[in-house]
């Protein structure tokens, strides 16, 4: 293979306008115009040619200083890949290296590491609600044992929120505001549904069926009221209330007198002084004109801690329809010391007018 740095008289790294000048230097000395007589240029120029054919062009180039063979046509195809022979069979094996072994330890590292992380992205924020949920709630509690209820509403809305255990008394405590505070009956049945989708479980369910039983009865929904106050279960703290709310409104708006009188009597029997229960049982005599058991059981709560002004009056409605109206007059002078207006209009029409008195059921 011939030298053609040493035909072109340059260094192995000319570069590629070193190369141009060497080429143009000789190619003016050895033309075959100049020496038309000699042959040995003509042969010397055809070299210097050569040289710089393959010199010049970069891939040739370095191909030939690879040491390679450039005795090629000049049409060779540049895709060289198009003309390489096939790869081996093991060309195509895929290398697949040797699976790593953990030890149980290493397991159990990595078990660690996956709880902690669960711990850290999962419970500590759930623990956040939770802690803030509570710091609300406790706040509202105590705003409400000082009668600043709003403030405690306030507070009850900043503790609800999902997930958080103390929704459920959250709506309790502001349905009791709403409904035995503020008489917001509207807004407290929206408290206490929205407490009774929480699942409270049955002792706080059984506090908001009665709150809402109070809520239906004031806005004149009574069958809806006793509805709500017969799903108060018996070892709920307002299970007693239930019952004589339940009879008041069988005995005031719906007239079911039978039912109520069981109410009662069951209510009497768990609690013999329940005093409240006696009046609207003697209410019910009252009403069937039983004048004799009215008598007996309004006679029986004058001296008792009641309602003495109601006692004294229903008693002198059951003595007017006895005769009995020197005592009559007396009892209806002791109800309108207590300035109820029934006890003070029943006296003038009975005790001061006797001639144009009816009954006091007319």
């Amino acid at each position: 293979m011939p030298d053609y740095y040493t035909i072109l008289g340059i260094q192995r790294t000319a570069t590629s306008g070193q190369i141009k000048v060497a080429y143009r230097r000789l190619a003016l000395k050895y033309h075959p115009d100049k020496n038309p007589q000699s042959l040995l240029p003509e042969n010397k120029f055809i070299e210097i040619a050569e040289a710089y054919e393959i010199l010049s062009d970069p891939k040739k180039r370095s191909r030939y200083d690879s040491g390679l063979n450039l005795d090629i046509e000049e049409d060779f195809d540049e895709d060289l890949e198009t003309r390489r022979r096939p790869p081996p069979a093991h060309y195509y094996y895929k290398y697949k290296p040797e699976k790593t072994k953990y030890s149980k330890k290493n397991y159990m590292y990595a078990t660690a590491a996956v709880v902690a992380i669960i711990i850290v992205a999962v419970v500590f924020p759930l623990y956040l609600l939770q802690v803030t949920s509570a710091k609300y709630f406790d706040k509202a509690v105590s705003y409400y044992f000082e009668g600043r209820y709003y403030s405690a509403l306030h507070n009850i809305d900043l503790s609800i929120k999902e997930l958080s255990r103390t929704n459920a008394k959250a709506c309790a405590l502001a349905s009791v505001i709403l409904v035995h505070k503020l008489n917001k009956y509207d807004y407290g049945l929206k408290y206490i549904n929205r407490g009774l989708d929480y699942g409270p479980g049955d002792s706080l369910e059984s506090e908001f069926h009665y709150l809402k039983g109070i809520c239906l009865a004031k806005t004149q929904e009574p069958q809806e009221a006793l509805l709500e106050f017969y799903q108060v279960k018996n070892f709920s703290s307002t299970y007693d209330s239930s019952l004589f709310k339940s009879a008041a409104i069988l005995t005031f708006k719906t007239s079911d007198l039978d039912s109520a009188e069981v109410l009662l009597d069951q209510l009497i029997t768990r609690n013999k002084d329940h005093f409240a229960a006696l009046y609207i049982k003697g209410i019910i005599y009252e009403k069937r004109a039983n004048h004799h058991k009215a008598y007996e059981y309004f006679s029986n709560l004058v001296d008792k801690p009641f309602n003495r002004a109601a006692a004294f009056y229903h008693l002198a409605r059951a003595e007017i329809k006895l005769n009995l109206s020197d005592s009559a007059c007396a009892h209806l002078q002791i109800a309108s010391e207590y300035n109820l207006m029934e006890a003070k209009q029943l006296m003038n029409l009975y005790c001061k007018k006797e001639s144009i008195f009816m009954s006091p059921n007319d």
